[in-house]
């Protein structure tokens, strides 16, 4: 007996294209781009200091060297925050700042912010929303500080607009078939 799961069948080339020719640059998250100012004035004050928090709790890699076992706690460039995983949730900062950050989160609203990821280099990113596509494809609206417009590797395709505030307004795309 087989487990057959439905996967949606990959996207064409053409199709692709399509989805990133369609996908357009949300007026309503322009027009209310506002509303993410206190978490990104946030982030960037504090960034360092969640950073260094969540550098001394992130998991443990077990080394072998000279057959002895060691561990090391694995630092990351970028940390990622959202609801409903305790590891990435927006609790998992500094006691000193949960408060603030909760009532900052809750104030953007949670139909209007998925994610948001705080940088050693000062990036700061904000996932405001994403869309299913058909095959497979996931669209998402991401308003950025501190980078660049460039090919974002993280997507297969993406297209950007600069906003007002150094803020940068990108839509990316995935794919992904659950395998």
């Amino acid at each position: 007996m087989s487990c057959d799961f439905p996967v949606p069948r990959p996207a064409t080339e053409d199709q692709k294209k399509q989805v990133m020719n369609n996908v357009v640059f949300d007026q309503t998250l322009i027009a209310g781009i506002n509303r993410y100012d206190n978490l990104k004035d946030f982030l960037l004050k504090y960034g360092d200091t969640i950073i260094s928090y969540r550098d001394s709790r992130n998991y443990v890699v077990e080394v072998e060297s000279a057959n002895k076992m060691d561990t090391v706690l694995q630092k990351q460039d970028c940390y990622n925050f959202f609801l409903g995983n305790r590891s990435y949730d927006i609790t998992n900062v500094p006691n000193f700042l949960r408060t603030q950050l909760d009532s900052i989160y809750h104030q953007i609203g949670d139909s209007n912010i998925k994610s948001f990821e705080v940088c050693k280099d000062g990036k700061i990113n904000i996932e405001a929303k994403s869309e299913d596509r058909q095959n497979g494809l996931f669209i998402s609206h991401n308003l950025m500080w501190n980078t660049k417009m460039q090919k974002d590797y993280a997507y297969s395709d993406n297209k950007d607009t600069l906003l007002n505030r150094n803020c940068i307004y990108r839509i990316g795309m995935t794919e992904d078939h659950g395998h």
